[in-house]
């Protein structure tokens, strides 16, 4: 009973480190060590023979990991309580599946010395399934630790995240060697904690002699606006028009304006009621008498603003839908006899030439944009329903579509992901790859409320800014909205719950970084060496039984 308390305050203490070293929080230098307790729980269950391993890996390492979810993601509640459910007890419960399966290893003692790296690529394998499949949440992925201080880790242009995650993870098995040899040999021994200093020193003095030697963009000017409505997604968003909608942002805006303004960013939920592409590409829209509650008044109102200002393009988010004469995809939906209909969380761009760019969401959030694995999880849809979660799957894009814009009779394309999106660095990168110079992200963290949520998605555009080299103009609707450079920097900031304007001048890129055009390339070769590691693991098992029963 006291072998297991212990255990159980390990884990704990584990779960504990790992919420203290997320943002706000942010003590991120924790994270050096909040592994450390874990691997311990395993060396003292491996004193008791192992039995039953995978078992006891699971019963565990479930504590440290609830705690870390449920601390560092509560905030879900607030926008879908069935989904804040899932995601915090399913991701704890896949974490602790990941280590008891290193725990079992180990506990056979298949791997030996290499049982360090086993892990690490264990975890850095489901990491990234977990960016990959419908049930994705890479929320806590552990290189989004840095991201309030990307002067460290400037080379994830070179590596992305998974750097983080691999550097972090080594680091903790490194400190736990050093302290496993200090019980054993019961003398401190300076050599293995020098290795430790050294493994996280000279990243860290590699990244800020790049980080203040680093030249952002200084070509080719753009005049742009970032714009914060502050919309109360609960009481007002669906109860104003678009048009009123529109008219809010243009107020918001209008006293910030110049002729020679290039560029108005705005939030995800600009134009909130559904519109339909077709329409708007044939400009149906620039009927200035259409009725308040027409969907495309919104257009027609930011239409007539632009034509006051010619060197004007509006990016914003709005609600679309496409009629098909057959199922185009699992997100049609039948409204009539041979007649289905798809709806998307879209990205827009205006001028005066008209939409000149439509892009769909094409990551969409668990539980509230998607239904995961309906087959599986029917049991779930009414739940998820009665608490403000989906009501069907929505459409997505089969590429990131980036704007082209014409700006000082120089073409620009731009990049336009949207909210979700922005934690998917491999993605957000796919937006450079077609030509993306500037990038625009654009939410609506006003679901969450003024909770950490809007703190933690803001903090990781300064990832995306670092891995793709971009300046990135974030647009939220309650905020944080904010300008933020190629070395991660934020340039300036609103505040939360403020209507808002953020007014730059800000420079495209068009550099490809090493990340970029290879993606989480660390995290492939990761799973291709977790799949052999796991593939002779189970040959030397199956052998020595076989042996044993000789």
């Amino acid at each position: 009973m006291q072998k297991r308390s212990v255990l159980i305050c390990y884990s704990l203490l584990s779960g504990l480190l790992l919420w203290l070293s997320w943002y706000p929080t942010g003590w991120y230098f924790l994270g050096f060590v909040a592994w450390v307790p874990l691997f311990f729980i395993s060396d003292i269950l491996l004193k008791g023979r192992g039995h039953r391993a995978f078992g006891q890996g699971i019963l565990y390492s479930f504590p440290a990991f609830f705690l870390w979810n449920a601390a560092t993601t509560w905030w879900i509640w607030n926008s879908t309580p069935a989904g804040a459910i899932l995601a915090v007890v399913l991701n704890a419960f896949l974490m602790s599946v990941v280590f008891a399966l290193w725990h079992l290893f180990k506990a056979k003692e298949i791997f030996a010395r290499w049982s360090p790296v086993f892990f690490i690529v264990l975890w850095c394998s489901w990491e990234y399934l977990h960016l990959h499949w419908q049930l994705s949440w890479p929320w806590l992925n552990l290189g989004n630790i840095f991201a309030p201080a990307t002067q460290i880790v400037q080379w994830y242009e070179f590596t992305g995240t998974f750097g983080g995650t691999i550097w972090l993870l080594a680091a903790n098995f490194l400190l736990y060697n050093a302290l496993r040899k200090v019980i054993r040999e019961k003398k401190a021994t300076l050599s293995p904690f020098l290795y430790f200093i050294l493994w996280i020193g000279i990243p860290v003095c590699g990244s800020l002699f790049y980080y203040f030697n680093y030249s952002c963009s200084k070509s080719y000017p753009v005049n742009a606006v970032v714009v914060q409505p502050n919309t109360d997604p609960w009481e007002e968003q669906y109860r104003m028009s678009n048009g009123a909608h529109a008219r809010r942002l243009l107020g918001t805006a209008s006293s910030y304006l110049t002729p020679r303004t290039e560029l108005m960013v705005c939030p995800e939920s600009a134009l909130p009621h559904n519109v339909g592409t077709l329409p708007l590409l044939r400009a149906e829209y620039k009927d200035t008498n259409l009725y308040e509650n027409n969907p495309y008044k919104g257009f027609a109102v930011l239409d007539s603003f632009v034509s006051l200002y010619p060197q004007l393009n509006i990016v914003g988010g709005m609600s679309d839908g496409r009629l098909f004469d057959h199922a185009a995809s699992r997100a049609s939906r039948q409204v009539d006899s041979g007649l289905y209909v798809e709806y998307y969380n879209s990205s827009f761009c205006l001028n005066t030439k008209g939409i000149s760019g439509i892009y769909h969401k094409s990551r969409l959030v668990p539980g509230v944009e998607i239904m995961p694995y309906p087959s599986i999880f029917f049991f779930l849809k009414k739940l998820a329903e009665k608490f403000g979660g989906i009501t069907g799957t929505l459409g997505v894009d089969t590429i990131q579509r980036t704007f082209l814009t014409t700006i000082h009779d120089r073409k620009l394309r731009i990049g336009v992901p949207i909210c979700y999106e922005s934690i998917y660095g491999e993605l957000f990168g796919q937006f450079t790859l077609r030509g993306a110079g500037l990038m625009c992200i654009i939410t609506n963290d006003a679901w969450w409320k003024e909770t950490p949520g809007h703190k933690q998605h803001f903090i990781y555009a300064k990832l995306r800014a670092v891995e793709s080299r971009r300046t990135i103009l974030r647009a939220a609707n309650t905020g944080i909205s904010a300008i933020i450079d190629e070395r991660g920097n934020v340039v300036q900031r609103t505040r939360y719950n403020e209507p808002s304007v953020l007014k730059a001048t800000v420079f495209p890129n068009q550099k490809i970084t090493f990340y970029a055009r290879y993606g989480d390339y660390l995290a492939r070769m990761s799973l291709a060496v977790c799949g052999l590691l796991l593939a002779s693991g189970c040959v030397k098992i199956l052998t020595s039984r076989k042996k044993s029963k000789l």
